[in-house]
């Protein structure tokens, strides 16, 4: 299952991000947005720990509707009162059958220490085989004719 970091303080301006940012460069708090979405858990503890102060980040979830109440209580546990009133909340309007991706945005206090959460719609991935380029390969005999 992948892994992400959890978000200390969501971004009050997530339900309108266009407004507020140029690229990756958020207007508003005058920092680079850093988009983990695409890199490996390793990549993402690498960097986090490789952060000295605050640090804001997001990521994108892809998620079928009834996984999204899970993602987004395990995005917010432990949040302050306070921050939970701008939870992250998903970006796209979906029926309930269709697929649709939660955008999580906001910042992290102390990235050394961050907790990870757990993204559930890997849960319903099967596990991929594994082929060693070094594991020993079956060798095939022809009979002689």
């Amino acid at each position: 299952m992948a892994k992400f970091p959890k978000i200390d303080s969501p971004c009050p301006y997530k339900a309108d991000l266009a407004a507020i940012m140029d690229g990756d460069f958020c207007r508003m708090c005058k920092r680079e947005v850093f988009d983990l979405s695409g890199w490996s858990d390793g990549e993402r503890v690498a960097f986090l720990k490789g952060c000295e102060t605050e640090v804001c980040v997001r990521y994108t979830l892809p998620v079928r509707p009834a996984l999204a109440a899970a993602a987004l209580a395990a995005a917010v546990v432990g949040l302050p009162v306070a921050a939970q009133d701008v939870a992250p909340t998903p970006i796209e309007v979906a029926t309930p059958d269709e697929d649709y991706d939660m955008i999580i945005v906001g910042g992290i206090k102390d990235p050394k220490a961050v907790a990870m959460v757990e993204d559930p719609a890997d849960a319903t991935l099967p596990e991929l085989p594994v082929v060693y380029d070094d594991a020993p390969q079956p060798v095939t005999v022809k009979p002689a004719s």
